[in-house]
């Protein structure tokens, strides 16, 4: 008996659910063509540096900026060398490059604005969103019906038979975290003195007092019996006395390690000791501080190890 097909009506049947896959790809195909039209960048986002500005913009050089001469060799022995290679970055980033400062970036800023350009943007998190969230859920819950969990906990608790009273509440986590923390009984030792701030300044506590008054614009941790401060753009060193022990004349100035401290002056790396003598003369473009008797150091694109007594050793 040959095969019959049987039509009820004007309706055809679905045969192996070929007009639910057809509205499917009728329905991909024009998700697809949503997200082609987006461009698939969330809404509000910053655009990447080569959508923010023109090409021949980004392609402008930094003597065209306006750009120093020093500033200006000191980018470029870092690869920076046009508008592009600076608002693809944010203002933190400039701060990676050995030798930069705050006045170099005051300097960029007001180049880039001159041209109509500015820096990256910083990314910024929104944990405050979260909380409300959780709060809407909560109360959504509860005008369904749903009592809060931790209302359910406490009846649960009750009904299991617990002889807590009314007034013995769990302390909260931060009190715990408070008692489980270790008293102190006496100041901290000067290495582990804590940083203070006051009115934009930054200074240091012990712990039960201030021992070194808020007055620097940014300050380091002590290190070999010093710490690195930093006020109106210079760097030097103070004691735990919070006698200035090393001026304050150089452009960056890095902790003491192993009676030794890179320091920059003139755009160039260098090493002091103690006594604010230069033991390492300023002729490198970056270094890092020495660790069982050795440091690294870059000149020329190279990078070395160099030792105490000045010798380098390239890699």
């Amino acid at each position: 008996m040959g095969k019959k097909r049987f039509f009820y009506g004007n309706q055809r049947p679905s045969r192996d659910g070929e007009t639910e896959k057809r509205d499917k790809g009728t329905e991909n195909a024009r998700h697809g063509d949503e997200q082609r039209r987006g461009g698939g960048r969330k809404r509000g986002s910053t655009p990447p540096a080569r959508l923010r500005y023109t090409e021949e913009k980004r392609a402008i050089t930094l003597s065209a900026l306006g750009v120093g001469e020093h500033l200006a060799e000191l980018l470029t022995k870092n690869r920076v060398t046009t508008a592009g290679d600076l608002v693809c970055r944010t203002e933190r980033d400039m701060f990676r490059i050995q030798g930069f400062n705050k006045k170099m970036l005051l300097e960029l800023k007001k180049c880039l604005a001159a041209k109509g350009m500015d820096f990256l943007p910083e990314r910024t998190d929104k944990p405050q969103n979260k909380p409300a969230a959780e709060a809407r859920a909560e109360s959504a819950g509860d005008r369904r019906g749903e009592r809060p969990e931790r209302d359910r906990a406490r009846d649960g608790a009750a009904a299991g038979g617990g002889e807590r009273r009314r007034g013995d509440r769990p302390a909260p986590q931060r009190e715990q975290k408070r008692e489980e923390r270790k008293k102190l009984t006496e100041p901290l030792p000067v290495e582990e003195w804590r940083k203070v701030q006051k009115s934009g300044k930054w200074g240091f506590f012990d712990g039960f007092n201030t021992v070194i008054p808020a007055i620097y614009d940014e300050v380091f941790c002590f290190k070999d019996g010093l710490a690195s401060v930093e006020q109106d753009e210079k760097c030097g060193y103070i004691n735990p006395a919070g006698e200035v022990v090393i001026p304050l004349e150089y452009e960056t100035a890095m902790s003491f390690s192993e009676g030794y401290a890179s320091v920059v002056k003139g755009g160039k790396c260098g090493y002091i000791n103690k006594e604010n003598e230069v033991v390492i003369p300023f002729v490198y473009d970056a270094a890092t501080p020495f660790e069982d008797g050795e440091a690294k150091v870059k000149k020329d694109g190279r990078w070395g190890t160099i030792f105490p007594d000045g010798s380098v050793k390239w890699i």
